[in-house]
């Protein structure tokens, strides 16, 4: 804390007397990276503090947009009729243990002390719970795993059954976990349940089969009076996608949900970085053939629901699969997405969550609560998020809450830093204080299929070069991909872009060092092009790079090759965006 200070009094000494030297800057970007700039981690989670000690974590855009509760309360949400929530979880060793739950009388803000429901068969294997529904005529449905082993060689030994239970009144008694026959003998996860307007409840597993290309399928096990009895599934959901092991390839984790026209409508995932969808018009008996859809994901599974309202909502790790460091992207973010017409088209694509740190954040479970927030669970984190923010169109970042809404995981030397003109704002400071790691930052924006963002941009002195591109995902910062419409800055100024072949070519355009410029672009992945003005100019029409529906990341970093003690500012980012 005594350094943070230091260097603190330091810089804003340096900006009255002319601007922050080369030198200053290569020590704060070193004190930011050896957290002399600290960052307090809350579950590892982003909470990025600056110069004016601001720990308060920034997702959405406005403070009540996404508020996280905290820490510790791990389980599976659950909205009761009654207005009250139930966080369920199991707990207790293989033998001896039982489904508990904790409720909140306040939308999930704050709960109660944990107490038992039921207790598992002390004969069986070791349970875990999972999705839980409450169904039309008012009963609680819990489902979960009953897990015996997996075998690596020999498929055939692998066994783990799906379980269910249902209370009638409330909560208060419940019936003996009952497996489920979803058609084989080894279920991989349960993360979600869904009923459909004929009454019929529908709990999609993934199975694991004796194909041998893609082995993991979906199934859609169901039940028509109300859990009393389930029916194994006559199809098997599958998909032809490999995987470097087998026990990873195929029809994974799916969820599902009924859709107003009767259908049902699940949502794989798969190990080709996209979830993939399968549709029913018959109540889940038959499904059409899987197909991909426009969400990119990599190795977890999606969360979605219908809102009291009607509109869908749907969560899900919006990331690519690459890694930087032996840190792997491919659950580092939580986003969601809103639809209002049954999920032909999508809004937002925000951050909810974001790691700092390696590990992740996935498998969400969702429950809506009555004054209209989502409650999400993941990896012992509860969130409570206001829907309609994923409606906004618009966005302006001018760090008044520093960097809290970039991520720079593996990266070093981007940060928040006084203007340099000697305002009262700040700006994002990006140079390169360690030739073998990146200086890079990445952030996320309300989704669009058309839209406009410009940037106010300074290069000091010496600087050595940058890169700057939109994307539909969200990657490790500084990862080897050019994105949908790059462009880049060379050490003397000069804009430039990329055209066909991947080939880097000029605009006319030029930055002049020590003075603030903006780069604006106005874009359009429907027809795949863009028009790039330099103040106001226009210096270049672009073609789409990679072909992605819409986007919703800007990503930066520099391209020093090597120290960079000058590199740039950002005072600024202002992003429209439409279908």
């Amino acid at each position: 804390m005594r350094l943070r200070r230091s260097l603190a009094v330091a810089c804003v000494t340096a900006v009255v007397l002319y601007g922050i030297s080369s030198a200053w800057r290569l020590i704060i970007a070193q004190a930011d990276s050896d957290s002399g700039v600290p960052r307090q981690v809350m579950g590892g989670l982003e909470t990025r503090m600056d110069a004016t000690g601001d720990d308060t974590p920034f997702t959405g855009d406005r403070p009540q947009d996404v508020e996280r509760v905290g820490a510790g309360i791990d389980g599976v949400p659950l909205a009761l009729p009654n207005g009250k929530v139930m966080m369920l979880l199991t707990h207790g060793a293989r033998g001896s243990q039982y489904l508990a739950a904790r409720f909140s009388t306040d939308n999930g803000r704050t709960w109660g002390e944990s107490r038992k429901l039921f207790d598992f068969p002390a004969n069986g294997g070791s349970f875990s719970n999972g999705p839980a529904l409450v169904s039309k005529n008012g009963t609680i449905h819990v489902f979960g795993m009953e897990m015996y082993g997996f075998d690596f060689n020999d498929r055939q030994k692998s066994k783990c059954h799906l379980w269910h239970s249902r209370s009638r009144d409330g909560g208060r008694t419940w019936s003996a976990a009952r497996k489920v026959d979803f058609g084989l003998n080894y279920t991989g996860a349960v993360n979600s349940a869904f009923q459909l307007r004929s009454g019929r409840i529908i709990c999609p597993v993934s199975g694991l089969s004796d194909r041998r290309i893609g082995p993991w399928v979906s199934l859609a096990p169901y039940s028509d009076d109300d859990g009393a009895t389930w029916h194994a599934p006559k199809q098997q959901i599958t998909m032809n996608t490999g995987a470097p092991d087998w026990y990873e390839s195929g029809a994974v984790e799916p969820v599902g949900i009924g859709l107003k026209d009767g259908r049902a409508w699940l949502l794989p995932r798969s190990q080709d970085g996209y979830q993939w969808e399968s549709f029913s018009k018959d109540g889940g008996i038959t499904w059409t053939p899987v197909r991909h859809t426009r969400f990119v994901n990599n190795q977890s599974a999606m969360a979605l629901m219908r809102l009291a309202d009607g509109r869908l909502i749907l969560f899900w790790n919006n990331c690519g699969p690459e890694g930087v460091h032996g840190i792997y992207a491919e659950r580092l973010v939580m986003c969601a997405a809103i639809s209002s017409n049954e999920g032909k088209t999508w809004r937002g694509y925000r951050e909810i969550a974001r790691r700092t740190s390696p590990g992740e954040i996935s498998y969400p479970f969702i429950t809506q609560t009555r004054d209209g927030y989502v409650l999400l669970a993941t990896d012992g984190n509860l969130w409570r998020v206001r829907p309609d923010f994923l409606l906004n169109r618009d966005m302006t970042e001018d760090f008044s809450a520093g960097i809290r809404r970039w991520s720079t995981l593996a990266a070093k030397g981007v940060f928040a830093a006084p203007d340099p003109d000697g305002g009262k704002g700040r700006v994002l400071s990006m140079v390169k204080p360690d030739v073998g790691a990146p200086s890079a930052a990445c952030m996320s924006f309300p989704y669009g299929v058309r839209g406009d963002i410009a940037i106010q941009v300074r290069m000091e002195p010496g600087f050595q070069g940058a890169h700057f591109t939109l994307s539909d995902h969200y990657d490790l910062p500084r990862l080897p991909r050019d994105g949908s419409f790059p462009i880049a800055i060379t050490p003397s100024g000069r804009v430039m872009i990329i055209a066909a072949g991947g080939a880097w070519v000029d605009t006319p355009g030029d930055l002049t060092a020590g003075k603030w410029h903006e780069l604006r672009l106005r874009w359009n992945c429907g027809q795949g092009c863009a028009v790039l003005s330099l103040d106001r100019t226009e210096i270049a029409q672009m073609e789409q790079f990679v072909r992605t529906p819409g986007v919703c990341y800007l990503r930066l970093c520099s391209t020093a090759p090597t120290v960079d003690t000058a590199g740039l500012y950002i005072r600024s980012v202002k992003v429209r965006t439409s279908d």
